[in-house]
C-alpha cells in the first residue's frame, strides 16, 4: 500500500514540475526574421509543452564573416548564457564562397562552445528560381546564374562540412523544402522574391527546427497561429493552414530530419 501510495505521490510531483526552458540565440539574418521563425516555433513547442525563449541577432544579408566583424552575435554569445545557438548564412555564400563561411563559421561556432551551447546550423533553401541580381551582366551576376542549378547540394555540402568541423547539428530545412515541393502539390514555400520564405514556407522551417530540437516528429501542430513580426510597424504573420496541408508539411519536416545525416 505504501508503494502505491508513492508511486502516486511521484506520478503527480512529475505532472506538477515545470517543463525545461530551453534558450536559444538566433544568428543570421532575414531568413530567419521574415515572418518571425523562431516565434512560430516557439508556439510550437509551446502547443507540445515545452519552454523556448529565444533572441535574434538577424540584421538583414548578414553573413557569418560580417556577424564575426561587427561582434554583436559574439557578445550575446558571451553574456546570454544560450542553451542553443542557431548559424545562419548569407544565402549565396556557401554556394559561391564556401571557403569563407567555413572560416568564419568556425570562428562563431568556437565562442559558442565556450558556453557548451549546442550549436544548430540552419541549413537554407535554394532559390526557387534565379533571382535578381543573377539577372544582372557582372561577372558576379553570370557566375551565380551558372551555379543556381547546383545551389541546392552546394548549400547541403557547405552547412555539412561546417558542422562536421565543428562537432554540429544540421537543421535540413532545405532539403524538407526540396521534399515539400516535390511531394505536395501547389505548395508556395517561396515568397514572391523567390528566396525568402511565405508564411507557408516559415512554418515549415519551423517544424523543421522543432524536430531538430527536441528529437521528435512534429505531429498535430497548431494549424492556426498569428505571430509578431521582428520588425515593429510590420503586419503580424497569421499561419491559416487546412489540416491536410499540415499534415504534408509535417511529414516533410520529419522525413528530412530522420533521414539526414552528416
Amino acid at each position: 500500500m505504501r508503494i502505491v501510495l508513492f508511486l502516486n505521490l511521484l506520478f503527480l510531483l512529475c505532472l506538477n514540475t515545470p517543463a525545461e526552458t530551453l534558450r536559444v540565440l538566433f544568428v543570421g539574418n532575414s531568413y530567419t526574421y521574415v515572418h518571425n521563425v523562431p516565434a512560430l516555433l516557439q508556439k510550437m513547442a509551446e502547443a507540445k509543452g515545452h519552454q523556448l525563449e529565444y533572441e535574434q541577432q538577424t540584421p538583414g544579408g548578414r553573413s557569418f564573416q560580417q556577424h564575426w566583424k561587427e561582434g554583436k552575435a559574439v557578445e550575446k554569445m558571451q553574456k546570454g548564457a544560450f542553451d542553443i545557438v542557431v548559424f545562419q548564412n548569407q544565402s549565396f555564400e556557401p554556394v559561391g564562397d564556401p571557403s569563407t563561411m567555413l572560416k568564419y563559421g568556425t570562428l562563431l561556432a568556437a565562442e559558442a562552445d565556450k558556453s557548451k551551447a549546442r550549436k544548430i546550423y540552419f541549413l537554407t533553401m535554394a532559390y526557387k528560381e534565379p533571382v535578381g541580381w543573377m539577372k544582372k551582366e557582372s561577372a558576379e551576376a553570370q557566375r551565380g546564374a551558372k551555379l543556381f542549378p547546383e545551389m541546392h547540394d552546394r548549400l547541403v555540402e557547405a552547412y555539412s562540412r561546417l558542422a562536421r568541423k565543428t562537432s554540429g547539428e544540421v537543421a535540413p530545412v532545405g532539403i524538407a523544402w526540396k521534399q515539400a515541393y516535390e511531394s505536395i502539390p501547389g505548395v508556395g514555400l517561396h515568397g514572391p522574391d523567390h528566396s525568402h520564405p511565405s508564411s507557408t514556407g516559415a512554418y515549415l522551417t519551423a517544424l523543421v527546427f522543432y524536430s531538430t530540437i527536441y528529437g521528435e516528429p512534429p505531429q498535430d501542430m497548431p494549424g492556426k497561429l498569428t505571430v509578431p513580426a521582428r520588425k515593429k510597424g510590420k503586419p503580424p504573420t497569421k499561419i491559416d493552414l487546412d489540416s491536410e496541408t499540415r499534415k504534408a508539411l509535417e511529414a516533410a519536416a520529419w522525413k528530412a530530419c530522420r533521414e539526414f545525416s552528416l
